[in-house]
């Protein structure tokens, strides 16, 4: 059997969305780095309001928690966008391990949904809409057709 040349038009429209969904994660990502400095002085009240004692440096510890949830906001954000943007490629060659990721991811990026004043949900929301068109009729025979292109023939 022959390979499918062109994915149907369900896979191309999934695939476009899991890139906004990508670029969509990038944006919630840089609002929610840019807020996390403007919320060092609740840190900072909330670590010297803990500290009865005064033995923690309260300006050292608010600036450490800065750091790491910087640092986590900048890993997660570059983690969704290549995920997203990688499987998808795979996705729309018809590889249909990398569709059963991409629905897995998507149930994932739920978490997403409370980051970046709404980006999140739309990230989100651009995933599901693309994981629902990626299981539709045409989606799966194309997958069925390029995993049936590669079985060996006897």
């Amino acid at each position: 059997m022959v390979a499918p040349t062109e994915p149907p038009r369900t896979v191309n429209i999934a695939f476009w969305l899991f890139v906004a969904a990508a670029v969509l994660s990038v944006i919630s990502g840089i609002i929610t780095i840019a807020t996390i400095g403007n919320q060092r002085a609740q840190f900072l009240d909330a670590v010297q309001n803990s500290d009865q004692g005064g033995s923690v440096n309260a300006q050292s510890v608010a600036d450490a928690v800065i750091a790491g949830a910087t640092v986590w906001a900048i890993i997660t954000l570059i983690f969704w966008a290549v995920a997203f943007v990688l499987f998808a490629f795979f996705m729309r060659r018809g590889a249909n391990w990398a569709r059963i990721v991409l629905t897995v991811l998507t149930v994932l990026s739920l978490l997403n949904i409370i980051n970046g004043f709404g980006t999140g949900f739309l990230q989100f929301a651009a995933a599901v809409v693309a994981v629902v068109l990626i299981w539709l009729r045409p989606s799966s025979e194309y997958f069925a057709a390029v995993k049936a292109s590669k079985v060996p023939r006897a």
